[in-house]
């Protein structure tokens, strides 16, 4: 796993959900404040963990990320819940986070 997209320190936005999001800066910002998502939630745990936006956004509702937890790659993407942004698990790696689900 590597940071894709550059994530300004200073350009941040916090979710009502404490998600701290990190945009890219710049005059062309296709990602929106989804470039590095720190203290975000992975949907269906109790788990806040630190996620990288991977790729553009596949549809109007989910941008490509990853993450790391208990040294394993998850795939999985952003796309905004009740309170804010939070990361989905893709199916082939929700088995990874399933001891933590809450």
């Amino acid at each position: 796993m590597a940071q894709v997209f550059y994530a300004s320190p200073d350009d941040t936005f916090t979710s009502p959900n404490g998600a701290i999001k990190h945009r890219p800066n710049g005059p062309i910002n296709y990602l929106g404040p989804y470039t590095k998502v720190r203290n975000c939630p992975i949907e269906g745990t109790d788990l806040r963990l630190t996620c990288y936006a991977t790729g553009y956004a596949d549809t109007a509702f989910s941008i490509p990320a990853c993450t790391r937890h208990k040294g394993k790659h998850i795939k999985g993407y952003f796309t905004s819940g009740e309170g804010g942004t939070v990361f989905q698990v893709v199916d082939s790696h929700k088995h990874l986070v399933a001891a933590t689900s809450a």
